[in-house]
């Protein structure tokens, strides 16, 4: 988050909290604080591009049972929906949010069925930062060795 949550989005947020048909008591809206220090440098100076974000937002939920999978994730998958409805789904970089932080991974960002926004989870992630990142890949992982799902893709050519 680049400022405060917008009047709609704090609804949003307060409504899903709070609702009796949450699916269980450990779910979690996380703010970290990271103003400071991380914005002395400019966003392109590290591979980690969100630098003049106030804080760190993220969604937890936890549930032992994995017949409990489905509505869990349904809950939470609505409610982020639901939070960025105006930008496709997702937290496009604008004046209020700065896209995505790579250590949060979430495979939604890359399905256009919850990311209608036209944004890559690439660029949700890494801004202006990724085809230089592409270019680290194409020099030290050259057959692609190390990857996951949203890894860095090699360079295409």
């Amino acid at each position: 988050m680049k400022d405060a949550f917008p009047e709609n989005q704090v609804e949003v947020i307060y409504r899903h909290l709070t609702q009796t048909v949450n699916p269980n008591e450990h779910t979690f809206l996380v703010v970290n604080s990271v103003r400071g220090r991380i914005g002395a440098l400019a966003d392109g100076d590290t591979a980690a591009g969100h630098r003049d974000a106030l804080w760190l937002v993220y969604f937890e939920s936890y549930w032992p049972d994995a017949a409990d999978d489905k509505r869990n994730v349904e809950w939470l998958r609505a409610l982020y929906q639901e939070l960025y409805a105006d930008t496709g789904g997702v937290p496009v970089p604008n004046g209020v949010t700065d896209g995505c932080y790579v250590n949060y991974p979430d495979t939604d960002l890359g399905d256009p069925a919850y990311n209608s926004s036209g944004v890559s989870f690439h660029e949700l992630y890494h801004k202006d930062n990724y085809p230089r990142l592409q270019r680290v890949k194409a020099a030290w992982d050259p057959r692609n060795f190390f990857r996951h799902p949203q890894s860095v893709e090699l360079p295409a050519g």
